[in-house]
Formats: C-alpha cells, structure tokens, sequence
C-alpha cells in the first residue's frame, strides 16, 4: 500500500514538473490577458457608405427573420384548449375598470380600545365582520378600513 502511494504520488509531481518546464520554455502558451489585449488597440477605418451599407443588410435581414417568424406562427395551430410547450404563458391584466367597494354608508362609529364598532347601511358592525361582500379590517375613532376583492378602501366618517 505505502509503495503504491508513493508511486502514484511520484508519477504526479513529474507530470507537474514536466508541465512547468515547458511553460517557462515557452512551449506552452499562456493566455492572453485583457490588459495585453487592450494596450494593442486595432485601428480599422470603415467609410461612412460602408456603416450605412451593413445597417442596411442588418436590418434586411431582422425583417426577413420576423418574416419568417410571423410564417412559422401561422403555419403552428394548436388544438384548441392546449397550450403551445414552448411558449410560456404571460400573465396580462384584465382591462376592466377598476374595483368599486360595495355601496356602505358610515353613519357612526362607537370606539372603545377592546372592541370598537360601526354603524354601517344600518347594521352594528365589528372588525372582522363582512357587510356587503366587504370585511372589515379596522375601525378607528373617524374611519373604517374595509377589504373588498382584495383592495382595501377607507371610509371616513366626516368628509
């Protein structure tokens, strides 16, 4: 075992010496930093009739591509009701008009620090209590602070 290892480690250490030996002869190349690359700067003079040219081709052929692309969507139809693998579905916002609270006329508020309540569409509400489809999450001494699809809403009591 002790002479197996030592061999194994001898084999190592003269491929290693081996190596930087021909590193130092330069026989391997070593990598060319940034720094080199960037103190031998490359002059290329283009004309402007070339720039514009190459802008022309550029865009040439972005077109044809989107051209291509547009091909390709319409010759892709999907049976109805699946979705397309490769494509990852984006979530996009309703257009619809913004959430409205249910109508709730604040007639009064009794506040006390245990347990405050109001007096809402006629009704004595407490937090935690739904009227209208809305919750109530906190009532202060001049307002009440409602949930109503996901939106919250603040009613005051003297406008």
């Amino acid at each position: 075992m002790k002479g197996r290892t030592g061999v194994i480690i001898l084999v190592v250490l003269v491929i290693v010496l081996v190596g930087l030996g021909l590193w130092v002869l330069g026989i391997v190349p070593m990598k060319k930093t940034v720094k080199e690359l960037v103190e031998k700067p490359v002059k290329v003079e283009v004309s402007p009739e070339e720039l514009r040219k190459k802008a022309q081709e550029t865009a040439l052929s972005l077109s044809n591509w989107l051209e291509k692309k547009e091909k390709l969507d319409k010759m892709l139809v999907y049976h109805k009701g699946r979705r397309d693998p490769f494509v990852i579905p984006v979530k996009t916002k309703e257009k619809s008009l913004p959430v409205q609270p249910p109508k709730l006329v604040l007639k009064g508020i009794a506040w006390d620090k245990t347990e405050p309540l109001a007096l809402i569409n006629g009704q004595v509400v407490k937090e935690g209590n739904t009227i209208g489809g809305a919750r109530i999450l906190k009532i202060d001494f001049d307002r009440v602070v409602v949930r109503y699809r996901s939106r919250k809403f603040v009613f005051k009591l003297i406008e």
